[in-house]
């Protein structure tokens, strides 16, 4: 087990929310979540809807950098849209960002005193390898129980959530067992172009672009589903 800072989310980098400082932003604020919800177990882990706005915004000015690096590769006529697009996403980011930045590092502070690391202490370290084992039993039956295929584009975003949090759960404590590294991977990357695809639809982009889209997005649920399948079954 890494021994992180969970309330360590890069703030001050994001004065200036390059695609970098973003990316590791998002990241980290997804390991505080699991590592929340794993110290409150089974109980509801606290929430700040400040930092799930200015998370959500992140996102969008995630997606519009995504969307710059594809265009780039592959439809350089739609550069000029798409760095319209990010001029916009930051200027959004960073005013939300100057807005509630000191409501959120007063929620990290007042959770890093409820919540601190466990791991200073022995005691408290096998108590929160005990309470890892028993969410992510939990968390596997939930797993099994989900739907079977096929798959709306809402259930695949789930299901990645779902398999994102047990990546995550690895970092803060040491699980045997894990999903398929590239089973989120395939369905991050189905994500992204399913909301490339929304986007250059509503800019007005021609059919031969998003078919070409669509084929590849279809090739990637359809790998991450028949890897999903196999994988469940392992779970017993």
């Amino acid at each position: 087990m890494k021994r992180r800072n969970p309330f360590r989310l890069g703030l001050r980098r994001l004065r200036k929310p390059t695609p970098k400082a973003i990316y590791r932003f998002r990241r980290r604020v997804k390991r505080l979540r699991v590592y929340l919800e794993l110290y409150t177990f089974p109980s509801e882990a606290p929430h700040s809807p400040a930092l799930s706005r200015l998370f959500r915004r992140a996102g969008k000015l995630r997606q519009a950098y995504l969307h710059e690096e594809w265009v780039r590769l592959h439809a350089p006529e739609w550069r000029k849209a798409v760095k319209k697009e990010i001029r916009y996403r930051k200027r959004r980011f960073s005013k939300l960002y100057r807005k509630s930045v000191e409501d959120i590092r007063g929620v990290l502070a007042e959770w890093r005193k409820r919540f601190p690391p466990p791991w200073k202490e022995k005691e408290s370290l096998v108590m929160w390898e005990k309470q890892g084992q028993s969410w992510i039993q939990v968390h596997k039956a939930t797993l099994r129980q989900f739907p079977s295929p096929p798959y709306t584009t809402k259930q695949l975003h789930e299901l990645r959530t779902l398999i994102r949090k047990w990546e995550l759960a690895t970092v803060w404590v040491d699980l045997l067992e894990r999903p398929p590294a590239e089973l989120s991977t395939l369905l991050g990357e189905a994500r992204d172009l399913y909301l490339l695809q929304k986007w250059l639809t509503q800019k007005g982009s021609k059919k031969p672009l998003l078919d070409s889209i669509r084929h590849e997005l279809l090739r990637k649920e359809s790998q991450a589903i028949a890897l999903w399948q196999s994988w469940r079954a392992s779970l017993g």
